[in-house]
């Protein structure tokens, strides 16, 4: 006989409604300083605020590799994955517990805690294969535990850029993990009949890959991401840039099914808007636009539009809430084309062009202004020679006339003369 949180809530004699139990999707924070009376609340929620003590982190002085959250983690690791013994146990709490898991085991707290490292690893191999309600608390729990990993959003705590550096590369790991817990195949035990045997009273046992609905697998997972990125605004932080980027690194990895039209149609409307949010980032809208290709091909019939009551449904049975204009175009925006501009020479280029031309012959090409200079200058020197040879003219003519008018006056002293 399997006792859950609601026997032991009896047993302290906790008179909590099963109505109230059953819509409970959080857990109520406890004061451990209040040592006056007996603290009224559910033993989940006891257990659960032991994570938000800080002091129950450090090691207990009886073994050094063990503490208080170590041995929570253990425990509600081991609820999960027998939840089907323990129906009292809130389903809607499921996703709140894993993300707190998720984060307990890429913290500094486990670091040197190697017995909850071990039990972790093996229960995230076995948790996502077990039934299809945990891969739906997966794809639920992705999110959280992002948010409350990222430095800088949320509220969360920045620091250095060291610490920054090392919060994000933990944040991505978990990322990637979960990534692979939400493709791990779903298997199924059949019993089938042995059909060499005569007797059917030892059937045979088989496993199967079953199939999951698209809240549980792949689709939905996209579906919730796709939201996440357009829910930023166009103005964002460096920590909100470096957030939606690593949000949609992890979107492209993620394939559809073609069986699932609705969430495919969806998300093609969702994969205009977020191309729009990293329209900076050129590698990253080369791999969207690879998706929006696959997409594209697996869409049954890529010429009809979704309803807006389908998309509605779709995102309602994820429980998303999604304020964007859905009715516009399926088509990937063109990135415009960079203009083309002439580079800029490098002021060490050009000292090594102006070096490399003082050592050749000298070619220079004269300019307009230099031609026009030097046609003046060779005008000017034809009209002075042109007035240097009139005025030799000039000269020579000069000197004949008086050479004729001396010739003349020879002439006219003979003739007297000989009169």
């Amino acid at each position: 006989m399997w006792h859950g949180p609601e026997e032991v809530d009896k047993m302290l004699k906790l008179n909590i409604p099963c109505q109230i139990n059953s819509e409970k999707s959080s857990f109520c924070p406890v004061n451990f300083s209040e040592s006056e009376g007996d603290l009224d609340i559910e033993t989940l929620d006891i257990l659960y605020g032991g994570f938000e003590n800080g002091d129950w982190a450090s090691p207990l002085p009886s073994n050094e590799e063990e503490c208080v959250h170590a041995i929570l983690g253990e425990g509600f690791a081991k609820i999960l994955l027998l939840s089907d013994n323990y129906p009292s146990l809130p389903i809607s709490l499921h996703p709140v517990i894993l993300s707190k898991l998720i984060y307990l085991y890429f913290s500094d707290v486990s670091e040197h805690l190697h017995r909850l490292k071990q039990c972790l690893s093996v229960f995230f191999e076995l948790y996502p294969c077990l039934s299809a309600n945990h891969k739906r608390c997966i794809a639920k729990s992705f999110m959280p535990v992002m948010r409350s990993m990222w430095p800088g959003i949320f509220g969360n705590y920045a620091g250095s850029n060291f610490a920054v550096s090392q919060m994000r590369k933990r944040a991505v790991q978990a990322s990637r993990y979960m990534l692979q817990m939400v493709q791990i195949p779903l298997y199924v035990k059949e019993a089938q009949p042995d059909c060499e045997s005569t007797t059917t009273e030892q059937p045979q046992v088989t496993d199967k890959c079953a199939e999951v609905p698209f809240d549980c697998g792949e689709e939905g997972l996209a579906l919730r991401i796709a939201v996440e990125v357009t829910s930023f605004s166009s103005k964002k932080t460096a920590a909100e840039k470096a957030y939606v980027s690593a949000l949609c690194r992890i979107l492209v990895l993620l394939h559809f099914r073609i069986s699932e039209q609705g969430p495919i149609k969806c998300m093609r409307k969702l994969l205009h808007h977020v191309v729009e949010c990293v329209s900076s980032e050129k590698d990253l809208l080369k791999e969207l636009k690879r998706m929006s290709e696959r997409l594209r091909t697996v869409d049954s019939l890529p010429d009809k539009e979704l309803l807006q009551d389908d998309v509605n449904l779709i995102l309602g049975k994820l429980e998303l809430d999604c304020d964007l204009d859905l009715d516009g175009p399926v088509s990937m925006p063109q990135t415009p084309a960079a203009p083309l501009t002439r580079p800029a020479r490098s002021r060490r280029r050009v000292r090594i062009e102006e070096e490399s031309s003082d050592e050749e012959l000298p070619s220079v090409v004269p300019t307009t202004h230099h031609t026009i200079k030097i046609r003046s200058e060779r005008a000017s020197k034809t009209a002075a020679i042109n007035k240097m040879s009139s005025a030799r003219r000039s000269l020579k003519i000069d000197e004949m006339n008086e050479q004729v008018e001396e010739d003349s006056d020879v002439t006219s002293d003979d003739s007297d003369a000989s009169d």
